[in-house]
């Protein structure tokens, strides 16, 4: 059986795809951004958490991780409902393949903030080791696994004919060479962000407490950010050297536009490493979110390379329907200026960074 053959058909979308494209990549970035932050702080807290019961770095973060996993989590539905809408015919149907561990999704999300809710409980009244934190980012690391799974299923119409011989919603693409590395570019790059966290909560949280430590642990957590994003070079190399021969070919020189994201893209890592290597937190910071923005770049410039030949989002009808794209970004606005409202409450009752 061919494999455009187990393609549904695509619905019509409101506006042209670049719109969507643009809004998916912008989301995603900052979604990304934050489970790296949540990811990265929950690793940090645990490995703080065994050496130092009364840590006081690791109690300031674990009052702000709750929060800002229930954000990471609200600012996920945006991406997906982008992607849902220009590639879902693929992602309906990678869904269905791989239901019971895409279901088990919204379960291991549940342990994993209500983990974190009790180690922030735990950890504040100082009675020891809890293994709290770890459940936490352990299901964090499972969610990570499967959605790296579905997101790279996705774009393989081609290993789709599986289900014929396992119709019972267990299928994953653990067989695709790029998914190992996907995964551990997404999981040190949390790391990476876990030290960057700690050295702003540092900055800004620790030098009432004590100036020395406040220093102490800035230096810490740079340095945690710079050695893990050092790693992020061979597993990104590993990554490239995975694409299919076609999707590789892009980035290294067969297309404008893929290869000079790509040269970018290294470009802002280079500055970012130099950056982190001499202390500057807010430049660091601030090539963090353009390289992440590079990134997600790259990352739609390849779901495009692998789905051009099934049809993609050139294929999709255009309805033009852009008053309602219009209230869409009204609302999106509106909704935007509510939750920094909120968030400047909840920081003003509870002191959380």
């Amino acid at each position: 059986m061919q494999s455009a053959a187990l393609i549904p058909v695509a619905d019509a979308i409101p506006i042209a795809a670049v719109w969507l494209e643009g809004l998916l990549i912008i989301t995603f970035a900052l979604h990304i951004l934050l489970i790296n932050t949540v990811l990265g702080g929950a690793v940090v807290c645990s490995v703080r958490s065994v050496f130092n019961k009364n840590s006081i770095p690791v109690k300031r973060m674990s009052k702000a991780l709750p929060s800002l996993f229930a954000l990471a989590v609200n600012l996920g539905v945006a991406p997906l409902l982008f992607i849902q809408v220009l590639y879902g015919q693929y992602l309906y149907t990678s869904s269905v393949l791989m239901a019971v561990y895409w279901l088990s999704v919204v379960f291991l999300a549940i342990l994993a903030y209500s983990a974190l809710y009790w180690f922030a409980g735990q950890y504040a009244t100082h009675t020891g080791f809890s293994l709290s934190i770890f459940i936490s980012a352990a299901a964090m690391l499972c969610v990570g696994l499967i959605m790296t799974n579905n997101m790279t299923l996705m774009l393989r119409p081609d290993a789709w004919s599986a289900y014929f011989s396992s119709p019972y919603g267990l299928l994953h693409n653990l067989s695709d060479p790029t998914v190992p590395f996907r995964y551990l570019h997404v999981v040190v790059a949390s790391i990476a962000v876990g030290g960057l966290v700690l050295a702003v909560i540092a900055r800004y949280r620790l030098t009432k407490e004590s100036t020395e430590l406040a220093l102490r642990e800035e230096r810490l957590g740079l340095k945690i950010f710079f050695v893990s994003s050092l790693a992020q070079l061979p597993v990104g190399l590993g990554l490239l050297f995975s694409l299919p021969e076609h999707a590789r070919a892009l980035f290294i020189g067969g297309s404008t536009v893929y290869t000079g994201v790509f040269l970018a893209a290294l470009s802002l890592v280079a500055v970012l490493l130099f950056l982190a290597a001499t202390g500057k937190l807010y430049g660091t910071i601030g090539a963090l979110l353009c390289t992440v923005l590079a990134m997600a770049g790259i990352r739609a410039l390849y779901r495009k390379a692998m789905l051009d030949p099934y049809g993609g989002i050139a294929a999709l009808p255009v309805q033009g329907e852009y008053s309602s794209f219009l209230v869409f970004l009204i609302s999106l606005a509106l909704g935007l200026v509510a939750i920094v409202y909120m968030i400047k409450l909840a920081m003003r009752s509870s002191g959380e960074a």
